[in-house]
Formats: structure tokens, C-alpha cells, sequence
């Protein structure tokens, strides 16, 4: 790359795991930044007000020009804005939306994506989630070369990352977001000097799209190890949740334990739900779950010696 010369930078990312990254590269005034580019604003409460993405509401802070078209395919206005601005690097982050060849055929040096798991694991649009259901011991972030497929670029930079005993899909991904902000920006930096390393489509791995109803419990045929994933896992959304008489409750933290209960002798509450003098369990496929904190529909959160409390048992 050209010394003494400022990189002209093309951002594009939408909530707040792109945040990080647009701030770091703000920082240097080194860069850049012609255009940032994030999803439509939404309407909430009922259409009553307008709500702008995480990455709009730091671009705004910043001063920056902000471009939110509703696509990118076959959007001759965008195509002439970037060519007319000429970037050396569009980078993406979360920003939602696939890049037309035409698009990514603009910068001088590359399009360059921040991922968050080690390539090609996890491809996809939940891997933050699907390493934690998985009992993953680490995970980590991809820097890549974009292409017209999802997740398959040449890889460009990875860093490792942990996974404590007691992660939760919003401590790895507040963890995830710092470190993809470090990795997009050194991956820029170094970029003369990576090669580039084309990722094994065989060791592939997908993660899903998440849906509602996969937070649901089912203790009678998920072991507490896989439930605990899951309570882990969605924590933001959609939680995990079991349904007894007709009412939903959701769990927010629970210990696997030893199956050393005698449960010839146990009462059960409701579901496969008991009490231990003042700590609630509930016995699963093949083990027992430790439930440290649970929640009624449309109540707040409670300790288990709060919710026991509660039922006067």
C-alpha cells in the first residue's frame, strides 16, 4: 500500500457487533471513512416511533455520511457513490446484506469481512450461539477476502478466543466484538504482507438461523448438559423456556449437577421441577440441572430461594 497517504475505508455493519470496529477504525487519522453503510431504520412500539441500528447511531456521533439502501443488487446509485469515492478497503461487519460482484469488484485493495468463529466453523449467521450449544472449549475471529458466497472467502486473519465454563452467548459476543475490531484493523495494516490461505470447504460447518422455538425445553428428552448450553446460548434471544399449566418460565443461569437424588422420594412441583431444602432442581434425560435463577412470564427474574418462597411450599 501507498505510504504518507490516507486509506479511504467503505463501512458496512448494522448492530451493535460492528460498533467496535467502525470506533477503532474512526480513531485513526489515518483512515478514511467515506460512507457507512447500515440496514433501514425500524419502527417500534407500534409504528409510533423510528429506531436507527447501533452502527447509524455511531456514524451519526461521528459525523460520518451514512447510506442505507434497501438492496444492493442491481443498484446502479450505490455503484456510482463507491466508484465515484474510490475506497482502497470496504469492510463488513454484520451488516446483513450480500455484496454484488459489481460491489465487490471497487476497492483498490479488497473487501475484507470480520467473521466471528474460526473458518470455515460456523459459517453462517449464529455462530456465536452454535459454539456455545456445541461445548465448544474456544471459538475465535476470521478476517477474510469477500467473495459472492456467504462465509468462503480466502482467510486472512484468525484470533483464538476462550470459551469460560460459564460463557454466555452475550459475554463471548461483547468479547467477539473487541477482538473483531482489533482483527479488522491490523488485517488492514498488515495487509501487504498476509497471504492469504483458501479455507477447507470439507471441515465446513453451518450455524442456523435461530428460531423461537428452539430455546424450548424438553427435560424429558435434553440431558442438563444441553440445556445448559441452550440457557446459555440465548440468553438475548429467544431464551431458554419451558412451559408448565399453561405458563411459561425461563431459565437464566443453572449448574449441572450430580444424578445422586433418590427420586423415589422426591415430590415434584410441577414439570420435572423440585425442591432440596431451599434450592430447585430439575431432573433431565440423565442428569440433574441446578436452576439459580428463574422466570415466570411476565414477572421478574428470581433466585431459586425467591421463587421457592413464592410457591409457599
Amino acid at each position: 500500500m501507498e505510504k504518507n497517504n490516507k486509506l479511504k475505508i467503505v463501512f458496512m455493519g448494522t448492530p451493535d457487533f460492528a460498533v467496535p470496529t467502525l470506533s477503532k477504525l474512526y480513531e485513526n487519522k489515518n483512515f478514511d471513512i467515506k460512507y457507512v453503510f447500515t440496514k433501514k431504520d425500524s419502527k417500534s412500539n407500534r409504528g409510533q416511533q423510528i429506531s436507527y441500528s447501533k452502527v447509524k447511531e455511531k456514524a451519526l456521533e461521528c459525523g460520518l455520511d451514512i447510506l442505507q439502501p434497501d438492496s444492493l443488487k442491481d443498484n446502479q446509485d450505490i455503484i456510482d457513490k463507491l466508484e465515484k469515492v474510490a475506497p482502497d478497503f470496504i469492510v463488513v461487519v454484520a451488516y446483513g446484506k450480500i455484496l454484488t460482484k459489481e460491489i465487490l469488484a471497487i476497492p483498490k485493495y479488497a473487501c475484507i469481512n470480520g467473521h466471528a468463529s474460526l473458518l470455515p466453523k460456523y459459517r453462517g449467521a449464529a455462530p456465536i450461539q452454535s459454539a456455545i450449544l456445541n461445548g465448544e472449549n474456544e471459538t475465535g475471529v476470521t478476517t477474510m477476502l469477500m467473495n459472492e458466497d456467504l462465509d468462503t472467502g480466502d482467510i486472512l486473519k484468525q484470533v483464538k478466543v476462550k470459551i469460560e465454563k460459564k460463557e454466555t452467548a452475550d459475554s463471548l459476543f461483547s468479547k467477539l466484538s473487541t477482538v473483531t475490531a482489533s482483527a479488522i484493523y491490523d488485517t488492514i495494516l498488515q495487509f501487504d504482507t498476509i497471504t492469504p490461505i483458501k479455507q477447507d470447504d470439507s471441515m465446513a460447518t453451518k450455524s442456523l438461523i435461530i428460531k423461537k422455538e428452539y430455546g424450548k425445553i424438553d427435560f424429558d428428552i435434553e440431558t442438563a448438559t444441553e440445556i445448559d448450553r441452550k440457557v446459555r446460548a440465548y440468553t438475548s434471544w429467544p431464551s431458554a423456556y419451558f412451559e408448565a399449566n399453561g405458563v411459561q418460565y425461563k431459565l437464566w443461569d443453572v449448574d449441572v449437577v450430580d444424578n445422586n437424588f433418590d427420586f423415589e422420594n422426591i415430590k415434584f412441583i410441577f414439570k420435572n421441577l423440585f425442591v432440596i431444602k431451599k434450592d430447585l432442581f430439575a431432573k433431565c434425560k440423565d442428569s440433574v440441572l441446578k436452576i439459580n435463577l428463574i422466570q415466570k412470564s411476565g414477572k421478574n427474574k428470581l433466585s431459586s430461594y425467591e421463587f421457592i418462597n413464592g410457591l409457599k411450599i
